[in-house]
């Protein structure tokens, strides 16, 4: 890579960037038959491949030395300011050794499913992986399906945008496996393809540039059903009085929680969200991994 900032005159940044764009044609052209045939081998291994690192981290056990060659940092007194100003001296050049870390290990792994399932409805998010020559199916029946589904347990958004997203980070799941209806067009991708890696780093809400730390799925992220206090309250008395196992369940939490305990509004919606009632896509991320390898009847 160049160092083609404001640092080096005009004319020297473009003479860097265009000697650099022929070396890579040289190399191309010299070595086009190995590049071709790395190329056909890393895409099989992608194809092939089971766990997939989604983040790194540095290990600072390991490292290297380097020479580097520098020039002495000093102060002089500036001329805008009058105060300390650091520039560097070209009179005064040194040599030193210093030390290179560049042992990267995964610190957050996943193993890929079979497929993903994903809705039509998220169509850009479709649209995407069309444009990145992603192969895709589509169910032609409506399908109930066992998969692993993800609820976001928690995750940090930036408080000022990134190149016009509010992105999320640390992105907490918390999985489970339920039976999900779709519908005639939902899109099965399966992964099994060169594009695997694009397709986990993408899919897999956790990996720090998927779709959904980008905002595509942001819409589930708001709840959009509740209940009137007024309304649920004998509803809650007849879900608690038919089932002895919720009941056991707030009993055992009032318990845990003293606050909870003294709270009727705080009981009532405890009921709430352990019933059928609550609204069971809130926090979901629509997106489902198939991990069994079953027949689908696909276009």
């Amino acid at each position: 890579m160049p160092e083609t900032h404001m640092l080096k005159t005009f004319d020297k940044r473009v003479e860097s960037t265009y000697k650099l764009l022929q070396t890579y044609i040289d190399i191309i052209v010299r070595d086009a038959k190995v590049i071709g045939e790395n190329k056909r081998k890393a895409d099989e291994f992608t194809t092939q491949q089971t766990v997939f690192p989604l983040d790194w981290k540095l290990n600072r056990s390991v490292y290297d030395s380097i020479d580097f060659k520098g020039y002495v940092g000093k102060k002089k007194p500036s001329e805008v300011s009058g105060t300390d100003r650091l520039y560097y001296d070209r009179n005064d050049p040194y040599t030193k050794k210093i030390k290179y870390w560049d042992q990267f290990e995964p610190s957050l792994t996943v193993t890929k499913p079979i497929a993903y399932v994903i809705p039509k409805a998220w169509d850009r998010v479709i649209e995407l992986l069309k444009l990145n020559n992603v192969k895709m199916q589509q169910l032609t029946a409506d399908t109930k399906l066992d998969l692993e589904m993800y609820y976001i347990g928690d995750m940090k958004t930036g408080t000022r945008p990134y190149e016009g997203h509010y992105q999320h980070s640390a992105v907490v799941l918390n999985p489970m496996l339920q039976k999900v209806q779709f519908y005639a067009g939902d899109y099965v991708v399966y992964v099994n393809q060169p594009n695997n890696r694009y397709i986990v780093e993408t899919l897999e809400p956790q990996a720090i540039d998927s779709f959904f730390n980008w905002n595509f799925f942001d819409s589930i992220l708001g709840q959009k059903e509740g209940y009137s206090s007024y309304v649920f309250e004998d509803t809650a008395a007849e879900l608690l009085k038919k089932d002895p196992e919720l009941k056991q369940k707030l009993e055992a939490e009032k318990l845990k929680n003293p606050e909870l305990a003294k709270s009727g509004r705080m009981q009532l919606d405890f009921v709430y969200k352990n019933s059928d009632y609550y609204e069971k896509t809130y926090m979901r991320y629509p997106i489902g991994r198939l991990k069994q390898d079953i027949k689908l009847n696909l276009k």
